[in-house]
């Protein structure tokens, strides 16, 4: 059986799992450039200077100026990344461009249908907290799985089983949404049941045939 969408043919799911950027809020890095930074600085930085690297190491609640003291130390003659780094957290909040169109209506009709809705997402704990209220669907939830406060992040097999464990959650009831293949893939391999997310329409065909949702919901969008 292909577990991905969450076919109709098998209506086992009774919990779902949500991820956070770019499925219930946009994330964009660069929102924080306007007026700041130009395009070419941040794509170098991107490309050269290991942003990457270091938002995965935010992700995972490293401190700040851990962080910084790891930049400084690899690129000693770049203090332009270092001040692009500080940049991003520091106009984080521009780079949550928007709710992502049409989940918060799925996850409040889901919430009114009872299902239990879990957050499991790759964020650092203090933007986090900063930001939460960006998203009052959030109040809906059971429960919150944050990286930055279990320093593991996905795809990494651990952060998956902190949710799964912590909370009683039986893999194969559970239906994990993510806009990232390699976290679709990592949770698969923990028999999660997963809706590889490309928008809001299509999660909610998803979740319709799923039996998660009414099929009358559908034409109220």
């Amino acid at each position: 059986m292909n577990r991905d969408d969450a076919g109709s043919t098998d209506r086992g799911a009774d919990t779902v799992v949500f991820d956070y950027g770019n499925v219930l809020y946009a994330w964009d890095p660069y929102g924080a450039l306007a007026g700041r930074a130009t395009i070419r600085q941040w794509e170098e930085f991107v490309r050269e200077g290991g942003f990457g690297r270091w938002n995965e190491m935010c992700d995972a609640g490293v401190s700040f100026d851990q962080i910084e003291e790891a930049l400084v130390s690899a690129y000693p003659d770049r203090p332009d990344w270092l001040a692009l780094l500080r940049l991003y957290w520091e106009r984080f909040s521009d780079t949550l461009t928007g709710p992502v169109a049409g989940t918060a209506r799925i996850i409040e009709e889901l919430a009114g249908a009872g299902v239990p809705l879990y957050l499991l997402s790759n964020f650092n704990d203090r933007l986090f907290e900063a930001n939460r209220h960006l998203c009052p669907q959030l109040d809906l939830f059971d429960a919150l799985i944050v990286s930055g406060a279990e320093h593991e992040t996905k795809p990494g097999r651990r952060i998956f089983e902190i949710l799964l464990d912590r909370h009683g959650l039986a893999p194969e009831r559970t239906l994990f949404v993510d806009d990232s293949l390699p976290n679709i893939t990592a949770a698969q391999d923990l028999g999660l049941r997963t809706h590889h997310f490309r928008g809001a329409g299509r999660l909610r065909a998803a979740l319709t045939e799923a039996g998660l949702l009414p099929a009358a919901a559908a034409g109220r969008q």
